[in-house]
């Protein structure tokens, strides 16, 4: 009788610890099963052939980068083709956590220059930039460092000042 209890109470064991994780379990993989482009973005991609120069580097996430280079041939700080953009490990921890974990505008100004970015891609989605996903602040945006070049309800692009 005992040998035939222990399956069953194994089981009900391993069900409640599924249970009991699955909230964690669906908050980490998320942001991996929603869109990482949004329709807005595809339709930003013709304000940004027509207004920005080829080659214009855009801060942006890894999935915007290669979507980004992949529509307009223009670079990011991270993604895109990763075959032409130096020191690639340090772009991705800069642009994480100096950009868009930056505690004030003049630090995000700062990393968009140090990789000479002239425009920033910014979703209303949330992005990953190198190490984990993260919202866009949207406050970091300061009018003192970034003047809005273009909007629509899926993205936002700003330019980077002098």
């Amino acid at each position: 009788m005992k040998l035939k209890v222990l399956p069953l109470a194994l089981l009900l064991l391993a069900a409640w610890l599924a249970c009991s994780d699955f909230e964690s379990a669906r908050d980490s993989t998320l942001p991996w099963m929603n869109p990482v482009v949004l329709p807005g973005e595809l339709e930003a991609m013709a304000w940004v052939r027509q207004n920005t120069a080829p080659r214009a580097v855009f801060v942006n996430d890894i999935f915007g980068g290669e979507f980004l280079m992949g529509n307009s041939l223009r670079e990011s700080a991270v993604g895109g083709d990763w075959a032409i953009i130096p020191g690639v490990v340090q772009r991705m921890h800069d642009v994480q956590y100096s950009f868009y974990e930056a505690e004030t505008p003049e630090q995000a100004w700062e990393t968009a220059k140090k990789y000479g970015a002239k425009f920033v891609w910014a979703p209303q989605r949330q992005v990953f930039p190198g190490y984990e996903w993260v919202s866009v602040n949207q406050e970091l945006f300061d009018p003192q460092y970034f003047r809005l070049a273009y909007s629509n309800p899926d993205v936002k692009i700003y330019e980077v000042l002098e």
